[in-house]
This record gives C-alpha cells, structure tokens and sequence, in this order.
C-alpha cells in the first residue's frame, strides 16, 4: 500500500540553511511520490525594544524558525513527523517513516 503523504516545507525569503539545501527535501519528497508544499513565514516584530519577533501564520504555536518540515498523512491528517532545521540527513530519517 502506498503512503498518501506530504512534505511542508516552512521557510522564509533569505533562509540560509534552505539554500545550503539545494531543494534536496524537493527532491526527496518526489522521489517517494510525497506531495509538496513549501510555505512562505514573514516575521513580524511583537516588541520592537525587546528585540522579540514573532512569525505570521505560523503552522504551530510553538513555531521555532526556519526552515521547519512536516510530514503529513493526508488519509487522516496526522503527522508522522516534523523538525526544525535545515539538515539533509534528518530529511532522510523523516522520509524513512
């Protein structure tokens, strides 16, 4: 039976580790036949004098940074698995699930 999943990319214009990825979690999730969908976060600042900021639409309340990957189950919405980071061994672990 095959795996009716998908890959959310989170990230953000100017995202290093994204970039230093060359679009390896694109072509993971395509070589598993995952659907794909990479999301654009904009920050926003909560308390300028602070130096607090935050992010809209984030996908969590706990949302950390970017680039942040979900692996969703779409046959019941679940999630298989998600982490924070830009580390192409990580992408293969989670594609393993």
């Amino acid at each position: 039976m095959s795996k009716n999943y998908k890959l959310w990319c989170y990230t953000e214009a100017n995202c290093p580790p994204c970039e230093m990825m060359n679009g390896y979690h694109v072509t993971a999730a395509a070589d598993m036949g995952y659907q794909y969908e990479e999301v654009i976060l904009e920050r926003y600042w909560v308390d300028e004098a602070n130096q607090i900021d935050d992010w809209q639409n984030k996908p969590i309340s706990d949302f950390k940074g970017t680039p942040w990957f979900k692996l969703e189950n779409l046959d019941d919405n679940s999630t298989v698995d998600s982490f924070y980071g830009g580390n192409i061994a990580r992408i293969d672990i989670m594609m393993e699930q």
